[in-house]
């Protein structure tokens, strides 16, 4: 039946066709979800960079391809380079004035990707067959890898992918918010990745030195991360940026404290705690990358252990608001103290028997409690919204060190009260897991 009738004399009304429910189908939403352009920031250095592409950590034991299926983190450079391919494209996908230059980028990584599949079939028919070589290419030469022309080029890829990267920055110039959250998935990775070790080879990059890793949590450098994670706005998950910037300046404060921890006395060279430093600062970037995607896998809501060192945090800023009070204000409280001492002397001294003098001291504190109530409520009433703006520091806070992974590394105790009075948390080690 097309259409139905109303009752009575009414107009026909047609009836609306009810679509079959699709397995599987899905519909993008109309606006991409906060954190899509950081990520495409944060892929795109990944695809400039290969050493960016590799784990933030090992798996103990050692991943086995002979009885495991491999996550991400386990894939070879090859395999990841294609997993990188398939996730652009599907970034790219909300932006499709993007598409022609980001296809120069896959068209490469499907080159590698026939290459890739003529490698696991040659070495499947090599295992069932004596002629393993000839086996080899053959299947290379039905895939293209032999010609020339169609062969991948690193070289290639790294054009397109500098190419791409000029588009996107063309087309989000208009943009304030966009571009700052594209530019702040380039300097996170950056700021994560770009420290190093040394390389074999006659001269060290200026990245591979410790003080490349001090510069950038340098007080300048932090400023301008921070103005891209507020410039950012919308295009970041609620608070996130917030709380990433306190996670900042929990590194930026320990990497001050325990610079003398992973370099050489007297030189700018690394210690041989540097591997502990550089771990710890790759999977921290990982962190950051979940929080501001919105990684559902990854929590920014406090743990019990970032509450109590926000609980501290706490202490300490009453502590520090209560002796500037003293120190700013000691002649008020001073002048109160003797204008009550003075009034009390008089009393005793004036009148005459214990009962006029018990009536009298009675009746001062009556006043003095009465001044105080009023006094004490009109503080209390100016002090409410400090208060509260404490707990909401102390909220972000406590949502801060639930992201923060410092360095497992011991601490001196110079160190540890050195940390603690700028409130950073030394890291719990557990002596018989972490073992360095």
């Amino acid at each position: 039946m097309s259409e139905s009738t109303q009752g009575g004399d009414g107009p026909v009304m047609p009836v609306i066709p009810v679509l079959p429910i699709i397995e599987g189908f899905r519909t993008r939403p109309a606006v991409p979800p906060p954190g899509t352009i950081f990520s495409l920031g944060w892929l795109m250095a990944e695809l400039f960079d290969p050493r960016r592409r590799v784990g933030t950590t090992v798996r103990q034991p050692p991943f086995d391809a002979d009885v495991q299926l491999p996550q991400v983190p386990d894939l070879g450079p090859d395999p990841k380079l294609i997993f990188l391919a398939a996730e652009l494209t599907e970034l790219v996908g909300w932006y499709p004035k993007l598409a022609t230059a980001a296809a120069a980028v896959t068209g490469e990584t499907d080159k590698l990707r026939a290459a890739v599949a003529a490698e696991s079939v040659a070495l499947g028919e090599a295992a069932a067959a004596a002629d393993g070589g000839a086996a080899t290419a053959e299947a290379a030469a039905a895939a293209g890898v032999t010609d020339g022309g169609t062969a991948f080029s690193s070289a290639a890829l790294l054009t397109a992918v500098s190419e791409l990267n000029q588009a996107i920055l063309d087309e989000f110039a208009d943009t304030p918010e966009r571009l700052s959250a594209y530019q702040l998935g380039l300097a996170l990775s950056d700021l994560t990745w770009l420290p190093r070790k040394p390389e074999p080879g006659p001269q060290a990059s200026a990245a591979s030195r410790p003080s490349a890793l001090i510069s950038l949590f340098s007080r300048t450098q932090l400023a301008g991360t921070k103005t891209l994670l507020s410039g950012a706005g919308s295009q970041l998950p609620a608070s996130a940026a917030t709380i990433v910037s306190q996670s900042l300046d929990n590194w930026a404060d320990w990497l001050d404290v325990n610079a003398a921890s992973f370099t050489q006395s007297g030189a700018d060279a690394w210690s041989d705690k540097a591997d502990v430093v550089l771990d710890a600062l790759r999977v921290q970037g990982w962190v950051w990358y979940s929080v501001l995607i919105a990684d559902p896998e990854v929590s920014a809501t406090p743990s019990m252990g970032a509450w109590v060192q926000a609980g501290s945090s706490i202490a300490r800023a009453s502590a520090k608001i209560t002796g500037v009070v003293l120190r700013r204000f000691w002649p008020l409280v001073l002048i109160a103290l003797a204008v009550l001492g003075g009034l009390l002397a008089l009393v005793i001294v004036n009148l005459s028997g214990a009962s006029q003098v018990w009536a009298s001291l009675v009746t001062v504190v009556a006043v003095v409690g009465a001044s105080g109530v009023g006094v004490g409520s009109g503080v209390s009433s100016a002090f409410d919204g400090v208060g509260y703006e404490i707990w909401s520091a102390a909220k972000l806070d406590a949502s801060a060190w639930n992201i923060t992974w410092l360095p497992g590394m011991t601490s001196t105790t110079v160190e540890r009260v050195r940390l603690d009075s700028r409130g950073v948390a030394a890291p719990r080690i557990r002596k018989n897991l972490d073992i360095r």
